[in-house]
């Protein structure tokens, strides 16, 4: 019997890209599959804090936590590993390669959140697996409200600079587009920095614009899950709200990052609207 680590590692977007792939090995090895905290022990961002089980709390029943010497030894191997020996690949996010490395006999340990989801059969089942889980956490009355999530924030930074930011004029477009094709009570701008939103061109749309509270980030996704309609940023926190909340009207963006097309990610089915960073 073989088994299988996954290095759970960044914000909650990331975490549930990471718990995707412990599933699909679970899945595919019919076997528990283990979950990797040491990013959490060693990491200095207070706002990148393990926080996937108060947003899904049955996930220590499902999953052995590993965050003891060893797992932290195997972290900073893997990590090591990553820097000097695995080759940039195109079919992957930059600085996100996912790889892994038996370590022992039938040990493996996996890192690199797993990213493109596509139409294999593996990939629907665990889809559809990670959406049932997290079902009873995330549903609620929806909100006939149109969400449109503005990331500024850490990407407004030199070191996060390659992750692109989208300007407004892309999302008032989309947002034109799904206001003429369906009824909502008014739009609700999630943004880590309200401040440098313009208000007053999203008054032009529609005249009810309010701004969510904030609060815990695992509070703020479940309430971004659960409107009637989403316009995603690229980021990972919005594609997942929009997946998991089952979002009829979901728009994603064409790009991802500066010079990557989102159709690294898979997820084909999902309405793109069209931008560039």
């Amino acid at each position: 019997m073989s088994i299988h680590e996954v290095i759970i590692r960044g914000g909650l977007g990331n975490q549930i890209f990471g718990l995707f792939h412990a599933y699909k090995l679970s899945l595919k090895y019919e076997n528990k599959v283990c979950l990797n905290l040491s990013n959490y022990y060693f990491g200095q961002r207070k706002d990148r804090d393990f926080i996937l089980d108060l947003l899904y709390p049955s996930l220590l029943e499902e999953f052995k936590i590993s965050k003891n010497l060893l797992s932290k030894v195997l972290y900073l191997y893997v990590r090591i590993f990553e820097k000097f020996f695995v080759n940039k690949n195109q079919n992957f996010l930059p600085g996100d390669n996912p790889f892994f490395i038996n370590y022992f006999r039938n040990r493996y340990i996996h890192s690199g959140y797993f990213q493109k989801i596509d139409e294999s059969e593996l990939d629907k089942k665990t889809f559809t697996l990670i959406k049932k889980r997290f079902y009873p956490y995330i549903k609620n009355k929806k909100y006939n409200y149109l969400a449109i999530h503005i990331r500024r924030g850490d990407y407004l930074s030199k070191k996060h600079s390659m992750h692109g930011i989208i300007h407004e004029k892309y999302f008032l477009e989309e947002a034109k587009k799904l206001l003429s094709e369906n009824y909502y009570e008014g739009i609700k701008i999630f943004s880590d920095s309200p401040s440098l939103i313009e208000t007053k061109n999203f008054k032009k749309l529609h005249k009810n614009i309010i701004f969510d509270e904030g609060g815990e980030s695992f509070e703020v996704f479940r309430r971004m899950a659960n409107h009637k309609g989403l316009i995603a940023s690229n980021s990972s926190f919005s594609l997942w709200a929009g997946i998991l909340g089952d979002i009829e009207n979901f728009s994603i963006p064409s790009h991802w990052m500066k010079n990557v097309n989102s159709s690294i990610l898979g997820l084909k089915n999902f309405k793109r609207y069209n931008c560039f960073l």
